[in-house]
């Protein structure tokens, strides 16, 4: 393992150029050589995106040409600028060399991100390039944010691409190369962290159960509600959301994998409206995916960012979105967002083919799906494509699949397996039970209380065709 994991460290030297790595972890410990100024720029007709290479090239300019040509994005600390950032335990986390993390941050455990370090030590570049006029791509160590000078064990990648005249496409991929290999339960990762300048407060998305509907739109944190702090946590059903100015004008995330979201606005209701990037008052905007971050795992996601007006950003998520579609999942080399309950487990990464999960008989194991949304109408049956075995004595037990309404009410329907380990394909009539109508956001999946184990292949509804 120790030779795989020299190997590893080598072959990403020779990419980046870099000859010297860290023994401990196997990073490179060379610094890219970003000259006298650190900021490189996408800019198109409409917008200016800046990343900063002293900071791992997190976003530290976005400016609206149309509207202002004003940077929304906010510097006040390390913590703050449009950045990738990822959390995982133990909790505290305790550097390599027994270094304590921050008082006031340590219940954050394992939290390495893109720009810096509640200390202000900043994050490593490590290469940088820029294919064509349109693409930016920069790798870094980031810095475990809760410590004051203790660097990630794991490496950032992250490409921005303009992808339209008001749109940028950002990839985000973490490399982790972590000594401790437990595997830590599902937490919160911030798909990214954006955080906006006092002008932009007031935060703007759609909560309802009918999606790009045009139904209308909800202001989370407005001027002179009170609202922004603590951070508030909603289901953005369209996933997009917005931070905007008093002309409903400013910056909005889409992203096409999770629904849920955390955001607000930090500085009370009198620093609403105004404020520059170094100032203390900030709009922050966080789509949040709960996942397991691996010992070894490679991971990317997108995200896109959208300048405008809400109408404006509400339209561009819209076309990014496409036409409503059937939740489906199959697992042929990732986890799709599905977290483990009670005793379930699964193998670890890197995933192949399926999620090879175990479970036991003193605690019920429960796989459950992201939140996300869909019309009962739409989708009348479910099909789950799976291979059981229970070890246990206790085999009379059924698995039960679970379908959570809108509005949180559980729909059991239990399911008779076959228990052997061999591969099938179950359907399941969702549209049986007359409580199965209207809104719908997530699917569970409850082991029989046994010793056991599922390979998991695939999770897909079925839609009705005939149903608008």
């Amino acid at each position: 393992m120790k030779r795989l994991h020299s190997l590893w460290a080598l072959a990403l030297g020779l990419f980046l150029g870099i000859s010297s790595v860290n023994a401990a972890t196997g990073v490179p410990v060379a610094r890219y050589d970003f000259g006298k100024d650190p900021m490189r720029y996408l800019e198109n007709s409409r917008l200016r995106l800046g990343v900063d290479l002293s900071l791992g090239g997190a976003v530290t300019l976005l400016e609206d040409k149309k509207n202002g040509n004003v940077n929304m994005i906010n510097s006040h600390d390390w913590g703050r600028q449009i950045q990738m950032s990822y959390y995982s335990g133990p909790i505290p986390y305790i550097g390599p060399k027994k270094e304590e993390p921050h008082k006031a941050w340590a219940q954050l455990g394992w939290n390495p991100i893109q720009s810096g370090s509640v200390g202000r030590i900043k994050s490593r570049t490590l290469a940088f390039e820029k294919p064509d006029a349109k693409t930016i791509r920069v790798r870094c160590v980031p810095m475990q944010w809760p410590h004051i000078n203790v660097e990630g064990d794991c490496i950032f990648e992250v490409t921005y691409t303009l992808v339209s005249e008001n749109t940028i496409q950002m990839k985000a991929r973490i490399i982790n190369q972590r000594q401790d290999k437990t595997q830590y339960p599902g937490r919160h990762q911030e798909m990214p962290a954006l955080y906006t300048n006092g002008p932009w407060y007031k935060l703007v998305t759609y909560t309802g159960d009918s999606p790009f509907t045009d139904a209308p739109t909800t202001n989370i944190v407005d001027k002179a509600d009170g609202k922004g702090w603590p951070w508030s946590y909603f289901e953005a059903t369209e996933q997009w959301s917005a931070l905007v100015n008093d002309s409903n004008i400013g910056v909005g995330l889409y992203q096409s994998e999770v629904i849920p979201v955390t955001g607000g606005f930090a500085g009370g209701d009198n620093k609403k409206g105004v404020g520059g990037c170094k100032d203390m008052q900030t709009g922050y905007i966080a789509p949040i995916g709960t996942l397991i971050l691996d010992y070894n795992i490679d991971w990317t996601y997108q995200t896109y960012l959208i300048v405008g007006s809400v109408n404006e950003i509400r339209r561009t998520a819209k076309a990014l979105h496409g036409p409503p579609v059937a939740p489906s999942w199959r697992f042929e080399n990732d986890r799709k967002g599905f977290t483990y309950r009670g005793s379930a487990n699964d193998s670890g990464w890197p995933i192949k083919d399926a999620l090879q999960i175990t479970y036991r008989e003193e605690a019920r194991g429960v796989i459950a799906s992201p939140t996300t949304v869909w019309q009962a109408e739409r989708m009348p049956v479910l099909n789950l494509d799976a291979a059981f075995t229970f070890t246990s004595t206790n085999q009379a037990q059924r698995v039960v699949v679970e379908v959570v309404t809108f509005s949180g009410k559980h729909i059991a329907y239990p399911l008779k397996v076959q228990a052997d380990g061999t591969r099938q394909s179950y359907s399941i009539p969702l549209a049986v039970n007359s409580q199965y109508s209207g809104a719908m956001k997530q699917i569970l999946l409850y082991m029989p209380k046994a010793n056991g184990t599922l390979r998991l292949y695939a999770l897909q509804g079925v839609l009705d065709k005939k149903s608008k």
